[in-house]
């Protein structure tokens, strides 16, 4: 007997499918079949929880028989455990509700680090946004509007921004690929309050995103009012690089609760496959 055998065996003790084993360890299906199949063998962090979910050591896992009588019957007197744990939850369900926290800290059933990787995602994506939108001001205010003679700092500022997006940019998506590789279904683990709260965020975003951009379109005014001309172009960039990136961040954060629209965006491969 080895690693399939076991595996198939421990599954059944639970009554568990392959899509139901493979969501609680953070891969596709296809990848608990060809473990199954014995074409390809789980990472070591996978063992582990595997070894941890079914309350077996890694060696009894890899090496050993399980289905024998002795760790057959250990196996059941943990499902027994377990079940008896639940049928215990269930009885004191109505009491324990009022003290269950509804907007506990995501990272506490977040395992695959989801929430923390789309945050900062979010966050590249709009101060990379908002660095070309502000280099086009700093380009303007530099070659003092002039761009026949200041064409040259006006291209330097413009490449400085795009450079600072490149950065941000180009490693998120990268990582975000890779990401989806690796992690290509996520269970939907937000609360309803968290996405309302997610939703409420993103309309402010935007209406902040609005306001920012109608301050900037009136900073050529405001400046004249107080002979500051040559500043007009550099505070107008200035307030629509902060709108464009308020509102890529409200947008992205609101996407990022959205987690059928990740798995249904996920490559079926994982990086396992490759």
């Amino acid at each position: 007997m080895g690693f399939r055998e076991n595996l198939q065996y421990l599954r059944g003790t639970r009554d568990m499918s392959q899509t139901e084993l493979a969501q609680l360890l953070g891969v596709s299906r296809q990848s608990v079949a060809k473990w199954e199949a014995e074409k390809s063998y789980p990472e070591m962090d996978k063992l582990i929880a595997i070894c941890d979910l079914f309350e077996c050591t890694l060696d009894e896992l890899v090496r050993r028989d399980l289905t024998g009588s002795k760790s057959e019957l250990v196996v059941r007197e943990a499902g027994a455990k377990v079940n008896a744990e639940v049928a215990r939850e269930d009885e004191t369900e109505d009491e324990t509700a009022p003290e269950v926290e509804p907007t506990a800290n995501v990272t506490s059933t977040d395992t695959w680090g989801y929430d923390e990787h789309m945050r900062r995602r979010a966050w590249d994506y709009a101060v990379g946004l908002a660095a070309v939108v502000l280099s086009i001001g700093v380009g303007l205010f530099v070659s003092h509007s002039d761009l026949v003679t200041g064409l040259v700092p006006f291209f330097i500022a413009m490449g400085a921004g795009v450079g600072v997006a490149l950065l941000l940019m180009v490693p998120g998506y990268t990582g975000h690929q890779l990401f989806m590789r690796e992690h290509p279904r996520i269970e939907d683990f937000y609360t309803a309050e968290q996405k309302s709260e997610a939703r409420r965020r993103k309309a402010f975003g935007i209406a902040g995103g609005v306001v920012l951009a109608i301050a900037g379109l009136n900073m050529p005014g405001l400046f004249s009012v107080f002979h500051m001309q040559t500043f007009s172009s550099l505070g107008l960039f200035l307030c629509l690089a902060a709108a464009a990136g308020l509102l890529a961040y409200a947008i992205m954060m609101d996407h990022r609760i959205d987690v059928t629209r990740y798995n249904a965006a996920a490559p079926t491969m994982t990086a396992e496959d490759h």
